[in-house]
């Protein structure tokens, strides 16, 4: 088993094709790289890259992994943010503010607390530039944070064919997704279903993406997802 130690240097070796592109790997500090519940995915970074502190340019792959055992901040909290039309101040971006609403949501009380990546490393500005292949190569990465995390909730956000959900879907996917629940909003709705990961009963969670939709008073699609990784910690439990 690959330990957190060892983890830079797998994923450098495992992304070698897209280690010198522009993107970052894990969002959170490198204290979440531990046992937990929930493991956070988006679908891949935005924008054009985190500047690097020293260096002034933007982080490479490469670079992130290089810092990534000493990284204390986390990109919902402590990065300043654009959307091609604004710059917001650390952590006052719409998507960065859902987060946090959605995490605190589902009784996170601390959401600095939670593991978060993207099931694609590299970042664009849109999921239309990216090749949504990458997932299948970033994934051995994602394997050894479960390993480490052991979560029992896979929160992710955006629920269109190019999502963190779509990919998980097609990878893990055995029984039928529970009903849908409503998202509160519009005619979307939230989906899920559970599955076993590596012996691990995981439920795994998509709420419409977070760049459009606002969690905040969704309390029944909080419930939802309550309701379903306790389900899934029961089931670990019972083993």
């Amino acid at each position: 088993m690959v330990e957190k130690e060892q983890l830079p240097s797998f994923a450098e070796n495992t992304l070698k094709y897209i280690v010198d592109d522009i993107g970052e790997v894990i969002y959170s500090s490198h204290e979440t790289l531990k046992k937990g519940d929930v493991y956070l995915l988006g679908l891949n970074p935005g924008g054009s890259g985190q500047n690097h502190p020293m260096t002034g340019v933007p982080y490479t792959i490469r670079s992130h992994l290089q810092s990534m055992l000493r990284r204390k901040e986390n990109s919902y909290y402590d990065e300043c943010w654009e959307n091609g039309q604004s710059n917001y101040p650390k952590g006052e971006a719409p998507l960065q503010k859902r987060v946090i609403e959605l995490l605190k949501g589902i009784n996170i009380d601390d959401p600095k607390t939670v593991c978060a990546s993207n099931i694609i490393f590299k970042t664009s500005r849109s999921s239309a530039e990216l090749c949504f292949g990458l997932a299948g190569l970033c994934w051995p990465v994602h394997e050894v944070v479960l390993k480490i995390i052991q979560p029992s909730l896979i929160l992710t956000y955006g629920i269109d064919k190019v999502s963190a959900y779509a990919f998980l879907k097609a990878l893990f996917l055995k029984e039928e997704e529970v009903p849908p629940q409503p998202s509160l909003h519009g005619k979307w709705n939230c989906r899920g279903f559970h599955c076993d990961i590596d012996g691990v009963h995981t439920f795994v969670a998509a709420v419409p993406h977070l760049s459009y939709y606002s969690p905040a008073n969704k309390q029944d699609v909080f419930n939802w997802i309550i309701a379903n990784q306790n389900k899934a910690k029961e089931r670990q439990n019972s083993v």
